[in-house]
């Protein structure tokens, strides 16, 4: 079994399960944190009731409370990575790992298809559409780490959007908050 949940970026002092809603419960542990300088801190949620209701409002409401821009990872099985960044009213979104996620995309299709269909084509439609997509998703991911207080460049985001995981997924959305400008707070 790979990594399963959320990885929730955020800037605050206080703890995640008290600035979110459910999270912390039964339904949605926190299973780790890693702490990052200038306050910043990214803490592992899984979810065993609805995943999807950390998504659009919740993903608001925390940037609201925390006076900051948010980050939210979805990783399934280490396999497939999700991204969704919120800096005030600027919403992005991007995958990590495009050969896996066209995979996802293209099954997501295909099932609402109710199985019909040419599978491969919508493998190939979505990851020409991701390609096409990668310059979006680094020139918004900027403009987050601007929001964030960190000046960054374009072109490792670029060419991270663009990498294969080795061998998990999850390694790849830490590899993005390196290139966003966190870094990772000294122990002690």
């Amino acid at each position: 079994m790979g990594f399963n949940g959320d990885i929730v970026v955020l800037r605050a002092r206080t703890p995640l399960p008290d600035l979110a809603p459910h999270v912390g419960g039964n339904g949605h542990p926190v299973y780790g944190e890693w702490s990052y300088a200038d306050g910043w801190r990214a803490v592992h949620v899984r979810h065993f009731e609805d995943p999807y209701a950390f998504q659009g409002p919740w993903l608001t409401d925390l940037a609201a409370r925390t006076g900051s821009p948010v980050l939210v990872c979805g990783v399934f099985e280490s396999d497939v990575a999700h991204v969704q960044g919120l800096s005030g009213t600027d919403f992005w979104e991007g995958w990590l790992d495009p050969g896996s996620a066209a995979t996802q995309l293209a099954g997501d299709r295909w099932n609402r298809a109710r199985q019909q269909g040419d599978f491969a084509r919508y493998r190939d439609e979505a990851a020409a559409w991701l390609e096409e997509d990668r310059p979006r998703v680094a020139e918004a991911a900027v403009r987050w780490a601007a929001a964030a207080g960190y000046r960054v460049r374009p072109e490792p985001i670029l060419e991270l959007l663009g990498l294969k995981r080795d061998p998990f997924v999850q390694h790849l959305f830490f590899d993005l908050l390196t290139c966003l400008g966190l870094v990772s707070a000294p122990e002690g």
